[in-house]
């Protein structure tokens, strides 16, 4: 695979979402997240500060990637990429170069916020979980925007998939448990999200076996979801619209 045309659409998206303030917007969404937390008291139980980071990648990961497509439609980039050596592939990487580290950024100092003074070792097996996390975040706001025709049309969509994707706080905090938490919400990836985040956060509260259904799955839903982005947005590359 050559790198050059990745590297420059790299180079690109960053330009373009400095341009249209997504920094800007990923800062507000950070302070009001260090906000949120600041407020618990000391002794808040490790499941509410996780239920809080939880929501970070979905914003910026899943909301802003997906706003910026449509920002890139309307102003006719995809028929621009059309006659370039840039390949679907390489747009859907470079999306995931540029707004995965924004959500392992903005999560990192969520949690150091929260856990003032940070444990180093906590921050690294949250930036680990953070990496998985927003990696998926940003390849299924992918491809839900492949196929939105407008912004209205992307709210219809995502409204029933966010509530699906934040079933598993349920379990999270406990108002499911035992075998139904896996029967109801075992191939959920928000699921496998939270048990990731509180493994970072508090090792002991997970066990070895839910740590690696949560890294294992997440490996495999992201594969599925940039198998299916790189596909759909094949069909939506030299095409406005559909």
């Amino acid at each position: 695979m050559n790198t050059v045309p990745i590297l420059r659409l790299v180079l690109w998206d960053v330009r373009v979402q400095a341009r249209e303030r997504i920094y800007l917007f990923t800062v507000f969404t950070t302070a009001f997240f260090v906000a949120a937390v600041s407020l618990l008291p000391s002794d808040a139980p490790v499941t509410v500060v996780t239920a809080i980071l939880f929501l970070d990648p979905a914003v910026v990961g899943m909301g802003f990637v997906a706003a910026l497509v449509l920002l890139e439609r309307s102003q006719g980039t995809p028929p621009a990429l059309a006659v370039t050596p840039a390949s679907p592939t390489d747009y859907v990487l470079a999306k995931l170069v540029t707004f995965a580290p924004l959500t392992i950024a903005g999560g990192v100092i969520v949690a150091a916020a929260a856990y003032w003074p940070p444990p180093p070792a906590m921050l690294l097996r949250m930036a680990f979980a953070l990496f998985f996390s927003g990696v998926l975040a940003v390849l299924g706001g992918l491809v839900m925007v492949a196929t939105a025709n407008s912004v209205n049309h992307l709210i219809a969509r995502a409204f029933p998939v966010s509530i699906v994707f934040y079933l598993p706080l349920l379990a999270h905090f406990g108002a499911v448990d035992g075998w139904l938490v896996w029967a109801l919400f075992g191939i959920n990836p928000g699921h496998a999200m939270l048990r990731a985040l509180l493994w970072a956060a508090d090792p002991s509260a997970v066990t070895p076996a839910e740590v690696l259904y949560a890294f294992s799955y997440m490996t495999l839903v992201s594969a599925v979801l940039l198998r299916v982005a790189i596909a759909l947005h094949t069909r939506t590359i030299g095409h406005t619209g559909s």
